[in-house]
């Protein structure tokens, strides 16, 4: 065993997302090679005036940024994907993505050339959301979690010690409907293979009891609408696809 974790040099560098809401940020190193997943914002404490948004830290990256060959962003929220632009001024690296993300990261690049000057020409490479494909030698295996936003996605990179498996932002649901679906048997698939690390979800986790899906109006919204017989308005979260399809329903 010991000769077999000698194989590879593998380091794991968390720049955003640790013990905050937001602002997720992962560095994967393989080979000496970088992978960064995800690129986020947060919000700032209401102490903070004048500052309107935070990013991570690019200093590890642009050090080092001759060595990152992706950026792969797993859904197309502001809190891991936001801080996109300010990334690419830093280190411009591909950038692989699910479609509707890819979709939302071309509307955002559009905006800060617009407004922000952003001058920064870059290569966005769509992925499916099952799909297997090789980044520098190495390979790099999707596959599709649920979550409020469609085509979001988990990411596991190999090494000769196994999957490190990155598992995006996610929800437990097997009700969800097309789009929205995680896929177990890709999942199961990943972890016969041998994983070395599990990067995973955990928002609410110091929480006790269990939550149910956040999604999971419909009952409640019933509820209300029986009562209240005349026009209903909603707030919802920006970007919460799967929370609006249940109130258009």
């Amino acid at each position: 065993m010991e000769e077999k974790m000698k194989k590879d040099v593998v380091k794991i560098l968390p720049l955003g997302g640790q013990a905050e809401m937001g602002k997720s940020m992962y560095c994967i190193e393989i080979k000496e090679q970088i992978f960064i997943l995800d690129a986020g914002f947060r919000f700032p404490e209401v102490s903070k005036l004048g500052v309107d948004i935070i990013i991570p830290s690019f200093d590890y990256l642009k050090e080092n940024k001759e060595r990152v060959v992706a950026i792969i962003i797993t859904h197309g929220h502001d809190d891991v994907m936001a801080a996109l632009p300010y990334l690419l001024e830093a280190v411009n690296a591909p950038v692989y993505a699910p479609a509707l993300t890819a979709d939302l990261i071309e509307q955002m690049i559009k905006r800060h050339k617009k407004h922000n000057n952003f001058r920064v020409s870059y290569q966005l490479n769509r992925v499916k959301r099952n799909d297997s494909i090789i980044i520098a030698g190495i390979p790099v295996e999707f596959f599709p979690v649920t979550h409020s936003i469609p085509g979001s996605v988990g990411v596991a990179l190999w090494t000769d010690n196994g999957y490190i498996v990155y598992s995006g932002e996610f929800i437990v649901d097997f009700g969800a409907p097309e789009g929205f679906r995680c896929d177990i048997q890709k999942m199961m698939e990943i972890g016969k293979k041998g994983v070395l690390a599990l990067l995973c979800e955990s928002s609410y986790s110091k929480n006790p009891g269990y939550t149910s899906p956040k999604h999971k109006l419909t009952d409640k919204i019933d509820n209300i609408l029986k009562i209240v017989k005349d026009e209903s308005l909603f707030q919802v979260m920006l970007k919460t696809f799967l929370e609006l399809k249940k109130l258009l329903n």
